[in-house]
């Protein structure tokens, strides 16, 4: 597992920070890393327990599920990013997320594609 990035990143041109960036090396276990680095940087939002359980369990069965080599397709990383509104109020606000999967550009020497797992919490509007 590489030094996770964490911290606020703001995008240029964009309504969404990086609240952190963990990069996963093919045959990681997932669950021994993912969930107490996620729970660490969701905990400063305060969110409903239940809720961070949901983020969680997306996050992890994502990120097994492409960290597996017999899926049959091989990634040479799984990129977990997690966004959050770039402006944001944190108190009495309900939460939601969205999960976007995707293949990364092919690293020529080896053609073999990475994988990005996208965790989009948003505030929702009252």
């Amino acid at each position: 597992m590489n030094n996770p990035q964490t911290g606020h990143i703001n995008i240029p041109g964009a309504n969404w920070q990086i609240l952190g960036d963990l990069e996963l090396p093919v045959r990681f276990e997932a669950d021994s890393g993912i969930n107490a680095w996620l729970t660490d940087l969701l905990n400063p939002l305060n969110l409903h327990a239940d809720f961070q359980n949901k983020v969680l369990t997306s996050a992890l069965e994502a990120a097994s599920r492409a960290l597996q080599v017999e899926t049959g397709r091989a990634f040479e990383h799984t990129h977990l990013l997690i966004f959050v509104p770039a402006k944001r109020k944190l108190e009495g606000q309900t939460w939601g997320f969205f999960r976007i999967e995707k293949i990364e550009n092919l690293i020529p020497e080896k053609d073999i594609p990475g994988h990005a797992i996208e965790l989009y919490l948003y505030l929702e509007s009252q």
